[in-house]
């Protein structure tokens, strides 16, 4: 039988074992939106990092980093700038747990709208937030439709393999929520690792056995890619203003993508974030690094200078220059990075929709009672109504997987940065304030993505971040913030900080006085 043929059969049995995993489930989930969408917020602290760590690569960090670096050279590199978000993830992430804990935040937009006091703010974010998931997430999955087609050798065409990588994600989401995307998460970050290890000792051994990556580097020397290893790389357009560009892509990622923001609800107590002080800026370093050395070192040595399509470079290398097995799990990989983001994203954006969208302005702001069942039930229709326009998206393929994570989601995502920061730090941060930093980034954004090339080598992404967290400041000292809301979000969280208490003791202590009255 041919190896097309055996790798195409195992990619069906692993898509039937991830839709099996998300629906046996199902049934649990469908009781209670909590279960369905943070997972009753009890993840340990391994699941919680493995989970983080991987919605964060994505398909980006497994096709993308080694293109872009191949592209324009080892400055690219910058855009792991989570290793020192992390630690932004664990400070942040603390206090949001807190108060997800204290008032039942789910989402950003929970957040969001109740510490900005404004119901039109909340739907305005939710909006923006979810139109542009849609495009990160189709990037996963031209991802892995252009891997299948190179690996299956055209056997699998495009158009069916991003359908079945759709209707896989999706599935899985709809059958288990948080909990299943998490564990299969879990399983993907050991496989994902793995796989990159595999994959750089089999070439280095196979192409380079004499010196390993001296002699690899050697050979760049004589084949004109030496300049890889270099900033600003054989392209020339990745000087310090492009790294700090990228870096702030990275460290955006890390924080406030929505799928990411979802995460720091879900911790089962403040030792994961102890944890994750020192692990998540770890998972960093050992995962990028196979990433690097394939992009930058590998890659240019085996296959020269001026690689046609350099987003197929880990599909190439796999199946042109490793044996079927090393192409299958190399595969199996990009599905680990690809699928952990996409099904994260897509359950950030249906919680977003039914919460915040439907449940909030349906029922709460009526004085309607809610149901938990209804909940997961529009939750999982939402899914369903993304997964066709994600279809749709990635049948045209308009643009580059880069192009799709840059240009039409990093610069957006981050307009919620500064309202998330300042609401967590600064007790004079006023609705007034959040909306006009955030509404002039937005547009800020849209101008210098779409009409007008950003000015002095910037990106549209700092530009926007700047006029943003400019207009936050100055308003909001123009402005003034309830008392209730500053006692809420920043007397109360500070007592428990500081007190050093466990937020779930408090709250059990406060119960049990209550019960005894």
């Amino acid at each position: 039988m041919k190896p097309a043929i055996l790798i195409s059969l195992g990619i069906l049995v692993y898509a039937i074992f991830i839709v099996w995993h998300g629906f046996r489930s199902f049934k649990s989930t469908s009781e209670s939106s909590e279960k369905f969408f943070t997972a009753d917020r009890g993840l340990n602290p391994f699941v919680l990092l493995c989970t983080t760590s991987i919605s964060v690569f994505s398909a980006l960090a497994f096709y993308g980093a080694p293109s872009g670096i191949y592209k324009d050279g080892i400055g690219f590199y910058s855009n792991t700038g989570g290793m020192v978000a992390a630690l932004m993830f664990v400070v942040v992430g603390y206090r949001l747990w807190l108060l997800g804990r204290e008032y039942g935040f789910t989402t950003p937009v929970d957040y969001l709208r109740s510490r900005y006091y404004s119901d039109g703010y909340g739907l305005f974010v939710s909006a923006f937030l979810i139109l542009f998931i849609v495009p990160y997430v189709a990037m996963q999955l031209v991802a892995i439709g252009d891997a299948v087609v190179v690996t299956t050798d055209g056997m699998v065409p495009y158009v069916i393999a991003v359908a079945v990588g759709t209707i896989v994600v999706s599935l899985h989401i709809i059958g288990g929520g948080m909990g299943s995307v998490a564990w299969m998460d879990t399983f993907h970050m050991c496989l994902g690792f793995g796989t990159l290890i595999t994959l750089i000792v089999y070439l280095t051994m196979r192409y380079f056995p004499n010196g390993g990556f001296a002699e690899a580097v050697q050979i760049m020397q004589q084949n004109g890619t030496f300049d890889i290893l270099s900033c600003p790389g054989p392209n020339g357009t990745f000087n310090w203003k492009g790294m700090i560009s990228n870096a702030l892509t990275g460290a955006i990622a890390t924080v406030v993508w929505p799928h990411i923001f979802m995460r720091t609800f879900v911790a089962s107590s403040k030792e994961n974030f102890r944890q994750m002080s020192w692990a998540m800026p770890l998972s960093y370093v050992l995962v990028y690094s196979p990433i690097v050395i394939i992009g930058a070192i590998l890659a240019p040595a085996i296959l020269g200078p001026g690689f046609e399509k350099p987003d197929n470079i880990v599909a190439i290398l796999s199946t042109q220059y490793a044996p079927p097995f090393i192409a299958f799990i190399s595969l199996l990989c990009l599905f680990a990075f690809g699928v952990s983001t996409a099904d994260s994203l897509l359950l950030s954006a249906s919680a977003m929709a039914s919460r915040d969208i439907y449940l909030h302005h349906v029922y709460e702001l009526k004085g309607k009672t809610s149901d938990s069942k209804q909940v997961v039930k529009f939750g999982r229709l939402v899914l369903l109504l993304l997964m066709i326009i994600t279809l749709v998206i990635v049948a045209l393929k308009p643009a580059s997987i880069t192009d799709y994570a840059y240009k039409l989601s990093s610069p957006f995502f981050a307009q919620i940065l500064p309202a998330t920061l300042f609401g967590l730090f600064w007790k004079r941060a006023s609705k007034e304030g959040a909306i006009a930093g955030t509404v002039s980034g937005l547009l800020v954004a849209i101008v210098l993505t779409f009409f007008v090339k950003p000015p002095f080598g910037f990106s549209a992404l700092v530009w926007a971040l700047v006029v943003n967290t400019l207009l936050l400041v100055v308003v909001s000292l123009c402005t003034k913030v309830p008392e209730e809301i500053t006692a809420k979000y920043h007397t109360r969280i500070d007592s428990i900080i500081y007190s050093g208490a466990e937020l779930t003791s408090l709250t059990d202590a406060t119960l049990q006085a209550v019960n005894q009255k």
